[in-house]
This record gives structure tokens, sequence and C-alpha cells, in this order.
């Protein structure tokens, strides 16, 4: 597999699946005030996003003190190919303080999960809000193999 990110690419041997994490901090606090994580995941042979959701939150309540899910809804990752997911509101205690999270995931392919999460030290802001529905929106996928003759490339 080739692999490609932010700083380069290499080519993985045969068998390797990608599970990374990528993380984005606001600022350069410690802890960030605000965060948002993206996961590749897979799901369970014959699991729809319901079954692997409900695995999830149970795996998380059982290692974040306190988690409780306030409100799980459906959404849609990118306006231009939009992707059915369902995105969970949750807060839990580290510290003694609420830790506030955002979590949406999206089956991408058959057995891949993508999940956005995005923590907060504080309640979700009106702004912060407006940014993670953009940030949703705004998801590409990528073109694997791009066929030349779709995207009207000439001889």
């Amino acid at each position: 597999m080739d692999y490609q990110f932010q700083e380069g690419s290499f080519t993985l041997p045969e068998g390797f699946q990608d599970r990374t994490v990528n993380m984005f901090v606001f600022g350069t606090t410690t802890p960030a005030p605000l965060s948002i994580t993206l996961s590749r995941d897979t799901h369970l042979p014959g699991e729809d996003l319901g079954a692997y959701l409900k695995r999830q939150l149970k795996l998380l309540a059982s290692k974040l003190r306190g988690y409780t899910v306030l409100e799980q809804k459906t959404v849609e990752l990118s306006a231009s190919h939009p992707v059915p997911g369902v995105q969970i509101e949750a807060y839990y205690m580290s510290d003694k303080r609420p830790i506030h999270q955002r979590q949406a995931a999206f089956i991408i392919a058959p057995g891949r999960v993508l999940v956005f999460a995005c923590t907060s030290q504080a309640d979700f802001t009106a702004e912060q809000n407006r940014n993670w529905t953009d940030l949703l929106a705004s998801y590409q996928p990528r073109q694997l193999n791009p066929d030349p003759a779709a995207s009207g490339a000439q001889e």
C-alpha cells in the first residue's frame, strides 16, 4: 500500500491496515483548550454503524470516568459526496473537571470506519459548533485510481 501523509509518503508491505490517528490542537498550551482528532478503524464482520457505536461507547464508558452521552443524532460527512453517519455529544470527568467531546463516525468503505472527534476543556461555543459542521462538510474523499477520462483530460 502506498501511504501518503502530510510530510510525505512510503510503501507498506502487503497485509498492513491503516489504523492511524491524526490529532490537531488549537493553541500552544497544554492541555490544549480544543483538539480535533481523526481516527481510522474497522468494524466487525456484519456489524452496522449502530452496533459499532454501541460497542465503542461501552468501551469509552469503561475507560473514561463518568462518561455520559448527552445526545446522539444522524449527520453527514461531505457536502459534495454525502456519507451518512452518527454523531455523539458526551462528556467525562478528568481531574474533577468535565471534558466535553463530540464524535462522528462514518462507514466509508466495507469494513472501514472514519471517526472525527472534537474535545474541549469548556462547553462548545457557537463558533466551534459552526467550525465542526464546516469541517465535516468540507471532507473530500481521495481518488485512489483517478480516471483521466472522468476528469475531462484530453490527449
